[in-house]
């Protein structure tokens, strides 16, 4: 008769479903997930991404919203930029792009790929103002800008948001 042999249970390795679920809830618990375009979610500082073509939105003091100027490509020179604001002193307007646009994966980092841009906006105090974005290709953001390359069909029109801050 041969004497029982001991032996060490094994250690299970997480399979890649755990790992990826591990990965969901710290990157979910540093506020690094951003939901999908179709539903609007929060992002890192509670900002919700709106859809392509909304005009009006009402934010808190404090409070970050971005609306979707869909897609382009600066490889190509396409280019948004905020060209004015009403009252500057109501909320800040900048143009964001890629990873920083909520509820998107930012884009492909080749050449010529494309990437989401959308208008952030933060309420600074209670108010009204009105915010004027334009798409320029291969050409600083100005009024008079050159619109006839790129990706998206020129001209583009300009988008006017009205922001209401309470």
């Amino acid at each position: 008769m041969t004497a029982p042999r001991l032996t060490t249970p094994r250690r299970r390795r997480p399979s890649g479903a755990l790992g990826a679920l591990a990965a969901t809830v710290v990157l979910a618990g540093c506020g690094m997930l951003r939901g999908s375009a179709e539903d609007p979610t929060s992002g890192p500082a509670g900002g919700t991404l709106h859809e392509q073509g909304t005009t009006e939105v009402e934010i808190a003091v404090g409070e970050t919203a971005q609306i979707s100027l869909g897609e382009g490509s600066q490889g190509v020179g396409d280019a948004w930029g905020v060209i004015s604001q009403t009252e500057e002193s109501v909320a800040s307007a900048d143009v964001v792009l890629g990873e920083d646009v909520y509820g998107t994966g930012g884009g492909q980092d080749a050449p010529g790929a494309s990437m989401p841009y959308a208008v952030e906006l933060t309420g600074i105090e209670t108010g009204t103002m009105t915010v004027r974005v334009l798409y320029c290709t291969r050409a600083e953001i100005a009024e008079d800008c050159d619109q006839s390359k790129g990706t998206l069909d020129p001209p583009v029109d300009p988008v006017e948001i009205t922001v209401t801050v309470r």
